[in-house]
């Protein structure tokens, strides 16, 4: 049986971006074909020219419901600082898993709680203890243009989009390049010191082609430059790395693209710097760098080869013209030796973040490359886990900080020392000094920027946190299920574990049927059939049920618009629900999560954002597409639940208000008033409260908390219009705006080490000090913001409101 280790605290080696607390009601992957690894397989088109393929059944199961797990290894122990000893794989079928080395040998079989394995949970085996890396991705990938050698490319311009595709803003200023300076890099002589007196007579000028920099902004540009110096190694000698860590929607790929295409085209000694390159991404990305590449430099300029059931990684190197290869983090594992084959003169890692563990495989094949020249993208940033920062940092300088043991006595001790309530003056101060050490010695070659780079090229947003009461149904089966947890946890044999509470109260908050419809054998089956009602496709009966309630009402008003929505859930259960309000409606919808492949994903994304396209709403898990999608075709997003991690919830609300994007922008944030959803929100703003297990992605398998806390986090607060407002002790009366906050208070609350941002510390993560600056509405709601947001028909229903706006400054 499968095994919570949460009497342990979690290794501190890493933080996932993305916390998977209550991955809740997890579907079977649906119309999702499996990825080969064997030469037995047949492959034939179906009438939409899709590519389908029957394998052999040797390695790959035909179960659609079996779902895969990438896991760690590791022998079964109490260690404080787990260590792994192997990579492997966690077959599920139900609840019957099988544990497998990377032979595919069975090392054990046991049962679990499908709902339980996501990302950094743990759970011992026999004598073996797992930790889940992620959710193996099975799909295969149809690209059917074929690859052929092209001459050189022709002088006139050629279209590279069509015009129902989505186009970004800055593409569309056609007459930039009229009043567009070149870009051309530093000198290589300027920046280096060289023995020979001769060399700086050689140097050629290495510039971005015409093509590029007539679409690039400023802060392009300069990170353009920025690259170069660190992968040319003029940043610091002898080392050739560097972390991009710029927020989303600042043009990270494109920054991407267009220093790869300098480098592989020119040099500063008259040939090209790079031959071959290799991008490893997400593989629900794959797709979206290949389609980068051809918006910007068309295919007849370049052409990436994207590793997929066709094209096997060996094969790469038989077309001469193949200078860039696209993978999935999933099939370089698998492809290993044939990767190996080929040197790549530059690596870029996409979603970088998933290599702050250097114990999985992974990150251990391209620590291990022979390949100097790095590139690390990410938007999420690093904060307070040093041994992820060493990782990273170690990944694209190697051995810039010495050794992890070097790192940990020099670095990371006195820092966390000094972090201690009880430090002394000297242990403070030496913390504080090896921060800024650290922070010195790596900020040359690690840049970030944040969303307000660009807010001037975008139209106004606006940011609401829309609280709502919970119906009579919803507080009723709540309190019963806090009051069952209370009874249970005085008893001296144990109580219900508190995830499975987590989870209930969530499901309740979200709507009660997704509660009484799920099996959970934990709780007592009489408290489900107690007030069971006639199922999910009856919820319209409902006169009023807390969230569902908002988004119907938005709905149907916005049948009267020519405005799009989208609805963004982390769970696939919560989006069947809305997929149901919809058709209730009346209202087209598409529809994205885990089992959309990703040939289909581009598709449905070019769909929605296309203004002939008559879909009104976009369905949107954000687990599969909270992150490096654009979805500017809609001017209204709903987060209708939240995540423990702030990171997750602002990535997902980022997705309407970026290039291209022409209207005003509404996103709204669902909280019900009271519940736990709310005391999430708060310990999302506040550094107060649970401890940072609760941020940690192992928290789902080590969650740590007092009763005191659980007790809090468990009570249903129904006398008040906004607990979050309560404890924030705001002296406003629900219309005043509170212009500012003593800078001890701000200094105090942002005090953390976050070498990416120094003092531009968590602006991208809403704080309790900036919360103290939106406007404040309660009952009764002014009727302009009533109307603006489109829910004048359910305002008694909303107990309060923050809102904050960005104005277009040239509106």
């Amino acid at each position: 049986m499968y095994h919570n280790k949460s009497a342990e605290k979690p290794e501190k080696t890493f933080i996932r971006s993305t916390t998977k607390i209550l991955n809740l009601l997890k579907k079977p992957v649906r119309n999702c074909n499996l990825e080969i690894q064997e030469e037995n397989i047949t492959i034939k088109k179906d009438d939409d020219n899709a590519v389908i393929v029957k394998e052999s059944l040797s390695n790959i199961a035909t179960d659609t419901n079996k779902i895969i797990f990438n896991v760690v290894i590791g022998k079964r122990s109490n260690r404080k600082h787990k260590k792994w000893d192997d990579d492997g794989t966690l077959e599920v079928t139900g609840k019957c898993a099988v544990l497998k080395d990377t032979e595919g040998s069975t090392i054990h079989k046991t049962t679990v709680n499908p709902d339980a394995l996501v990302e950094g949970f743990r759970m011992c085996i026999n004598n073996k203890e797992i930790e889940i890396i992620d959710k193996v991705t099975f799909e295969s990938v149809a690209n059917n243009s074929v690859q052929q050698s092209i001459s050189e490319p022709p002088t006139k311009k050629l279209k590279t989009s069509n015009a129902n595709t989505y186009v970004p803003l800055r593409s569309l200023h056609k007459d930039l390049k009229l009043n567009c300076h070149p870009l051309i890099m530093p000198s290589i002589n300027t920046l280096k010191e060289w023995t020979n007196s001769d060399t700086s007579e050689k140097e050629k000028e290495v510039s971005v082609d015409a093509c590029l920099v007539n679409v690039l902004r400023p802060h392009q540009r300069h990170g353009i430059v920025f690259l170069y110096e660190c992968i040319m190694g003029l940043k610091i000698p002898n080392y050739f790395g560097a972390i991009l860590a710029d927020e989303m929607g600042l043009g990270k790929t494109l920054q991407c693209i267009a220093i790869i295409w300098t480098l592989l085209k020119k040099g500063p000694y008259g040939h090209p710097t790079i031959k071959t390159v290799l991008i490893v991404t997400p593989s629900s990305l794959c797709n979206n760098w290949n389609k980068e590449f051809k918006h910007w430099l068309g295919f007849h300029r370049i052409s990436p080869y994207v590793v997929d059931i066709k094209n096997k990684p060996k094969d790469f190197k038989k077309q001469i013209r193949n200078s860039v290869m696209i993978i999935s983090y999933d099939i370089l594992i698998r492809c290993q030796e044939q990767i190996e084959q080929t040197i790549f003169d530059l690596i870029v890692c996409d979603e970088g973040h998933r290599l702050k563990n250097n114990n999985i495989k992974a990150a251990k094949i391209l620590n291990g490359m022979n390949c100097k020249r790095r590139i690390l993208l990410t938007g999420t940033p690093i904060q307070n886990d040093l041994q992820e920062f060493f990782a990273l940092i170690d990944f694209v300088n190697p051995g810039i900080l010495g050794s992890n043991s070097e790192f940990k006595s020099y670095y990371e001790n006195p820092i966390v020392a000094s972090q201690c309530p009880n430090a002394t003056h000297d242990v403070v101060s030496l913390g504080i000094e090896r921060a800024n050490e650290l922070h010195n010695k790596t900020k040359c070659f690690v840049l970030r920027r944040t969303q307000e780079t660009i807010n001037k090229y975008l139209p106004s947003k606006h940011e609401l946190i829309i609280f709502c009461r919970l119906s009579n149904e919803q507080e009723n089966l709540y309190s019963r299920i806090t009051d069952l947890w209370f009874e249970n946890s005085v008893q001296s044999n144990g109580s219900i574990p508190h995830l499975t509470i987590i989870t209930a109260l969530k499901k309740i908050c979200n709507h009660p049927e997704l509660f009484y419809n799920d099996n959970n054998d934990l709780l007592h089956n009489d408290l489900k059939r107690s007030n069971k009602t006639s199922g999910i496709k009856n919820i319209t009966q409902h006169a009023y049920c807390g969230k569902i309630s908002i988004v119907q009402t938005l709905m149907r008003n916005l049948k009267k618009t020519n405005e799009k929505l989208v609805l963004v859930s982390y769970y696939t259960k919560a989006l069947d629900l809305l997929e149901n309000v919809c058709n209730t409606e009346g209202l087209q919808f598409l529809r994205l999560d885990g089992s959309t492949t990703s040939s289909t994903r581009s598709k449905i994304v070019e769909q929605f954002n296309s203004k002939t396209d008559n879909h009104k709403v976009f369905l949107l898990s954000a687990k599969a597409g909270g992150v490096g999608l654009n979805l500017p075709g809609a001017s209204r997003l709903i987060l209708f639940d939240s995540d423990w991690n702030p990171a997750s919830d602002s990535q997902a609300m980022a997705r309407i208000w970026r290039d291209g994007q022409k209207k005003d922008v509404y996103v709204l944030r669902l909280l019900t008033t009271g519940t736990i959803e709310e005391k999430i929100f708060q310990r999302q703003i506040s550094k107060a409260g649970l401890s940072e297990s609760v941020v940690d992605s192992n928290c789902m398998a080590s969650l740590k908390l007092s009763m005191s806390e659980l007790k809090d986090l468990f009570t249903l607060t129904t006398n008040t219009n906004c607990l979050t407002h309560d404890l924030m002790k705001c002296s406003c009366h629900g219309y005043e705006k509170v212009e500012e906050t003593s800078d001890d208070l701000q200094q105090e609350h942002d005090r953390e080490y976050q070498f990416l941002l120094k003092d531009e510390t968590r602006k991208s993560n809403l704080t309790i000090n900036q919360l103290l600056k939106w406007n404040h509405y309660q009952q009764p709601i002014p009727d302009e913001i009533i109307h603006e947001i489109m829910l004048s028909e359910v305002s008694d229903n909303i107990s309060f409101i923050f809102k904050n706006s960005i104005l277009n400054k040239t509106s």
